[in-house]
């Protein structure tokens, strides 16, 4: 009997993550300041509320929401909010030797909606793989948790690597055309979005799904339907979610009472506000007033 011969392919690496660093996710108030530092490994700072003033070697610039910045190695920078507006930032620092990672020298780049949920994961799996405090700037060391789930370390390098691979592909992509949409999964996309603006344009009113379904002209079940598939959320979870995540950087500007923001989001009584707020963030909004005071 013959051998069959297999010949086993190697796989290719086009960005291989080393090793992690820290794992930060911030939510700063509006005077916050960090004190310039260089370092030997790589850097993201990605704005996902509100924008952050960034130094890069000699250059000064706006982070905007939505945007990332790369800082390679040994690159001297700071960062701090502009005074005015409180912002939430994901920062991860790693080390690599990838070529292909000079192409994201010092880029700032808008990230598409569909890779922000990677952003998610990353946070997601270091908090089930590191003792994540109350973020510390002063951070060195990620400590493994004695009884991380299964993998999450390895979870944080495989999304973060998947995400640098896509964001690449996207970078060196053509322009999406304008092109008539060609199949459910991007008609349901292109819905869902559109349901996604109304919302956000309307935070400080209020809208309902049957308003929503006539300003779109399509049935309440399949504009529900569709946003779920592609969100994972009800409208009306999003919407709420939206509302507090603005509550919360209001509450950090400490320009409103927490009545006055209850009123200007359009919640019906303070105390409903309150049970709302306590919902999604598993604190009263006192309670996370207290917690982001750190001196």
């Amino acid at each position: 009997m013959q051998n069959t011969i297999y010949i086993k392919h190697e796989i290719a690496n086009v960005i291989n993550i080393a090793k992690i660093i820290t794992i930060h996710y911030f939510e700063y108030g509006k005077d916050y300041k960090f004190h310039g530092e260089s370092h030997d490994f790589w850097e993201i700072i990605y704005s996902d509320k509100g924008h952050m003033c960034i130094t890069s070697g000699e250059h000064e610039f706006m982070l905007e929401q939505g945007e990332l910045v790369f800082l390679r190695p040994n690159l001297y920078h700071n960062i701090c909010s502009d005074g005015k507006h409180a912002a939430n930032v994901f920062i991860i620092s790693f080390d690599t030797n990838s070529s292909a990672m000079r192409y994201f020298d010092d880029k700032v780049i808008k990230i598409p909606d569909r890779l922000k949920g990677l952003i998610s994961q990353i946070i997601a799996e270091g908090k089930s793989a590191f003792i994540l405090p109350m973020p510390d700037p002063k951070l060195r060391e990620l400590i493994p948790k004695e009884d991380s789930i299964i993998g999450a370390q390895q979870l944080v390098r495989l999304n973060l690597e998947q995400f640098l691979i896509l964001l690449l592909r996207h970078e060196q992509q053509t322009k999406i055309n304008n092109q008539l949409f060609t199949s459910k999964s991007k008609f349901d996309n292109h819905i869902a979005a559109q349901i996604k603006k109304l919302l956000e344009d309307h935070l400080f009113d209020k809208i309902t799904v049957s308003q929503i379904s006539e300003q779109l002209h399509y049935g309440k079940t399949h504009l529900s339907t569709a946003f779920k598939k592609v969100y994972n959320r009800s409208i009306i979870d999003y919407y709420t979610f939206i509302k507090i995540e603005e509550a919360k950087r209001l509450i950090r500007e400490e320009n409103y009472s927490i009545t006055e923001i209850s009123t200007i989001l359009k919640f019906d009584t303070p105390q409903y506000f309150s049970k709302r707020f306590k919902q999604y963030v598993s604190m009263s909004p006192k309670e996370y007033h207290l917690s982001v005071k750190i001196d």
